[in-house]
């Protein structure tokens, strides 16, 4: 069944195109993945949808049968309302059928033989049955639930629920509603892992129509059966999963620029036969060709999807190899303990994420690392020559009131605007885009700004807290590359599981007050948390010796590698104080008139450094090295 049509759309705004002569339908069964830049229109077509906004040409027609459901962003009006009633207010036709079987009961409790009472309410019952009456707050609950909100919370008034916890609420009332047709802008941005999979499983078992802004690829993946892609001011149809869309995108844009150069070719050589022959022996057949020419239908070059953001990260150096160590941290505020008896130590390069659910303590840890709050308990030591910054996800260092210009500007006031605006255009911010005041940004474009402004200043050790969020997929996959290609160390906090299978190398995972480390990415974590199943295979007694023998040389290796990894980690550790016993000799201790006594001083630093240098890219080949 057809529930919406759109035929030959056209919409501008600002003189910017946002969608021209577009043509699409949706179908009841449709499960639809809309993609795109930051700005290409995509929350337009959902309010073009929603008759929010008309088209300028063409029209959007929606069958008699559709009921949309669509998360408004401002929820102002219902700030007064507890959460559990703003999300049962989706079903307005439950509640008041409800209200009007207790309005009959309340009459036969006066009345009992009231036999037209007695039919109403018989009826009304079937109807509130067959509308899902009976089991609706029963569906409020496991939503709410799946979404994190516990039981405790649902009766606190909208008001007092932070910013994302209100998307949230919205979110949670658009699944509740009765409409058969969903549409949900970017319903992932303010879930933890745990509710995005638990969207998933909702969303595949549903069965509503629905249409989703998301930037999430694998939430994409697993979510829906069709791609749209806005772009240039149209829409490109794939059917199939996310996957299957990169690679038919990828097919489709090798034929349109294979078929273009091919046809830029025949056109090349027609004219070049027209031009030589046009006054010659073989002018009808010049003639003829140039009328050939003119009925060519040209193919349009093919498009560019326009330059996106290229991030770069430069470190401010080599530090120390040991870059941070906690022993027996506790984090928390005040006397209060959020996470418990942490333990890891952090070295050059590594490339760390850090996953939890909401709530579980990973911004509190975040702000203890750089001191911005101090540990309840234990020890925290950064180790020499780091550079730490720090990327909040509350965009706090944005002044609404600066422009894009301005505010980037701010970070080095002496340097010439040409510099200023070459970074800027960078992160997508060229021409009049600088010019631009910042609290008119959308929300991927102040996350741009800030990744701006962070990494204008190199750092060899960055703490990112959520810097995918509102990102489009081509910024993700920009600061993908620039992480992976960074010299220096970082830690990141995010529940985009593409973005740490391709970012991170070591696993921090936040739960129940205590952190556990993996050594892999996201995908690695979530094998490890699948118990394998053992099974006992009958082994001869030739292959059990053998397999003996085997396991005692690797085990006589892994303790001759991992005694060499320590002893190693301990002669740098050496070095470094005795580099910066040096240093302090050589700046204070040293009278500058003994120039014999400063030379063999420096003279042994240098040495030190040299054999530092030496167990560093030592340290790495030993970590390197595996083991079956």
């Amino acid at each position: 069944m057809t529930l919406v049509t759109a035929e030959k759309v056209f919409k501008k705004f600002n003189e910017q195109i946002i969608v021209e002569n577009l043509s699409f339908n949706i179908q009841s069964h449709d499960k639809i993945g809309l993609v795109g830049k930051n700005g290409s229109g995509k929350t337009t077509l959902f309010e073009m949808i929603t008759s929010e906004q008309d088209p300028d040409e063409g029209r959007i027609n929606k069958s008699k049968s559709c009921v949309i459901d669509y998360a408004k962003q401002e929820k102002i009006d219902f700030l007064e309302m507890t959460l559990f009633d703003f999300v049962v207010a989706a079903r307005q036709d439950l509640l008041t059928q409800r209200l009007k079987i207790e309005e009959l009961e309340q009459i036969l409790e006066r009345d009992v033989l009231n036999k037209k009472a007695i039919e109403q309410l018989g009826q009304l019952h079937t109807e509130y049955e067959h509308a899902g009456g009976f089991s609706f707050e029963n569906e409020i609950k496991t939503i709410l639930s799946g979404l994190k909100f516990s039981t405790d919370r649902h009766n606190d008034r909208l008001a007092n629920f932070s910013g994302g916890e209100k998307n949230r609420a919205g979110l949670a009332r658009v699944l509740a509603g009765n409409g058969n047709l969903l549409l949900l802008d970017e319903p992932t941005n303010h879930l933890d892992i745990e509710s995005t999979k638990w969207l998933e499983n909702y969303l595949q078992k549903t069965d509503k129509a629905y249409l989703v802004v998301s930037h999430d690829r694998m939430f994409l993946e697993n979510a829906v059966n069709k791609i749209w892609e806005i772009t240039n001011g149209r829409i490109d149809f794939y059917t199939g999963s996310f996957k299957k869309y990169l690679v038919d995108r990828a097919e489709r844009k090798r034929l349109a620029e294979h078929h273009f150069k091919h046809q830029q070719e025949r056109i090349a050589q027609l004219e070049d036969f027209v031009r030589r022959n046009m006054a010659g022996q073989k002018t009808k057949q010049a003639q003829s060709k140039l009328k050939y020419l003119s009925r060519i239908k040209r193919l349009p070059p093919p498009e560019s999807d326009g330059a996106g953001p290229t991030i770069q990260l430069e470190s401010s150096g080599r530090s120390y190899a040991q870059i941070l160590t906690a022993e027996n941290l506790t984090v928390g505020y005040g006397d209060t303990e959020v996470v418990s008896n942490i333990k890891f130590d952090i070295y050059r390069g590594d490339k760390v994420g850090v996953i939890g659910h909401n709530g579980s303590g990973k911004s509190t840890l975040l702000k203890t690392l750089i001191g911005e709050i101090s540990p309840v308990a234990g020890d925290l030591k950064l180790g020499n020559n780091v550079d730490v910054a720090y990327f909040d996800q509350e965009l706090s260092d944005l002044n609404l009131d600066q422009t894009v210009l301005e505010s980037m500007w701010e970070m080095d006031p002496i340097v010439e605007m040409g510099v200023i605006r070459s970074f800027l255009g960078k992160f997508g911010f060229s021409g009049e885009d600088a010019l631009k005041k910042v609290r008119t940004l959308s929300g991927g474009e102040k996350t741009k700004l800030s990744l701006a402004r962070l990494l204008y200043k190199p750092a060899n050790f960055i703490i990112f807290d959520e810097p995918t969020n509102h990102l489009d997929i081509v910024s993700r996959e920009a600061l993908e590359d620039a992480l992976i290609n960074f010299s220096g160390s970082f830690i990141v906090v995010s529940h985009d599981r593409y973005f740490l299978d391709r970012v991170a190398q070591k696993i921090f995972y936040v739960n129940n007050a205590f952190l556990s480390i993996y050594d892999g990415n996201y995908s690695f974590f979530e094998q490890k948390q699948v118990s394998p199943v053992a099974y006992k295979v009958k082994k001869t007694k030739s292959t059990t010796k053998q397999s003996h023998l085997s396991f005692k040389e690797q085990a006589k290796l892994k303790a001759k590698h991992k005694k060499e990894i320590t002893k190693t980690q301990n002669k740098i550790k050496e070095l470094e104080i005795e580099i910066e016993k040096l240093s302090i000799d050589i700046q204070e201790n040293i009278p500058q008139s003994d120039w014999e006594k400063l030379q063999e001083t420096t003279n042994k630093k240098q040495q030190d450094e040299e054999l530092l240098m030496e167990m560093y890219d030592k340290l790495e080949k030993l970590k390197e090295m595996k083991f079956d």
